[in-house]
């Protein structure tokens, strides 16, 4: 049991699911481009807030259509699956895993420590409901991550369900929200407000995991907003807050350290949206050493900074290589 700081498995295991946010994205089924453009077709009456029980009848349905397809009808979505299957074999072929360019190390990842399940995981008496989406590596400056949980992001979401009074009567910014675990987990556990924000193409995910998620809010008063925050050209605060007393009383950013082309427009970013009186708080697994020497050093320079002790002041076991 993870959540109460008993480990019945090793912390630190490379597994075969493994994930690389780089490389190139998985080729297509047959099915799945039927399912997909069966999707599309449905989107503009879809109700966005439709439980996973409902998806998953969806999947169900769509793949009993494929199957009584005529072969001349599944010609076409077989097509498209053998040249996505060779645009994959293609990109393979030249693709490089990332490299941390002081070590030389590979920018390997564990696989999940933290329980998941896209059906609902367990959250602070409720059901916590988070769908994903396939990254691909030609998304943004960080690959499309945006799309994915990470234990970053859970160990961060554990940590509020803990100690709820972090965010509780607070207004909360967050950067890099990607799928929106934690803002949410923040409106659940009674945030005054929360300003989730991440590059546009996450926002349309972002917003319809909030949509899913606002019966579970226990304050109906709680701002909930999704706003695009590049750190290369943030946004002023006043303009992200949109409010005259423009101040954040608390600040999260999880799993956002682990290419180091970005670690100068984070710091940044969290210099211009905090005060003296902004409690900060960051989470993330480290994936190479140069981007976690640039963060340390950079983040120590703005901020009095303490390592929390997970399992000690929230009863919540994690394995090394994750930080908060």
């Amino acid at each position: 049991d993870i959540y109460n700081g008993r480990l019945d498995r090793p912390v630190f295991t490379m597994s075969s699911d493994a994930r690389d946010p780089n490389a190139p994205k998985k080729p297509l089924t047959a099915l799945d481009f039927y399912a997909q453009a069966a999707r599309r077709k449905e989107d503009a009456a879809k109700d966005v807030t439709a439980d996973d029980t409902q998806t998953q009848a969806s999947s169900e349905l769509y793949e009993l259509e494929f199957n009584n397809l005529s072969d001349a009808e599944k010609a076409t979505w077989y097509k498209l699956a053998r040249r996505d299957k060779i645009r994959y074999k293609k990109e393979m072929a030249t693709y490089e895993p990332p490299v941390d360019s002081s070590s030389g190390c590979r920018l390997l990842l564990m696989g999940r420590f933290f329980p998941f399940d896209s059906e609902g995981i367990p959250f602070a008496d409720t059901t916590l409901i988070i769908k994903e989406a396939q990254n691909s590596s030609h998304i943004g400056e960080d690959g499309g991550t945006g799309l994915n949980v990470w234990d970053g992001a859970q160990l961060l979401l554990r940590y509020i369900e803990k100690v709820p009074n972090i965010v509780k009567n607070k207004r909360v910014i967050e950067l890099g929200s990607g799928c929106g675990i934690v803002g949410v987990a923040a409106a659940i556990c009674g945030c005054k407000e929360v300003i989730m924000t991440d590059l546009s193409y996450a926002l349309p995910l972002m917003r319809e995991n909030v949509e899913i998620n606002r019966a579970a809010w226990k304050d109906k008063n709680v701002v909930v907003s999704c706003k695009e925050c590049d750190w290369f050209q943030p946004p002023p605060v006043d303009e992200l807050l949109g409010h005259y007393d423009s101040k954040a009383d608390v600040l999260l950013v999880a799993d956002c350290v682990w290419l180091s082309s970005l670690i100068a427009p984070l710091l940044r970013t969290l210099k211009l949206y905090t005060t003296e009186s902004t409690d900060v708080f960051i989470t993330y697994q480290q994936r190479g050493k140069e981007a976690h020497d640039l963060f340390m050093e950079g983040i120590h320079k703005l901020f009095d900074v303490v390592d929390i002790d997970t399992l000690k002041e929230a009863d919540l076991a994690k394995p090394d290589v994750f930080h908060l």
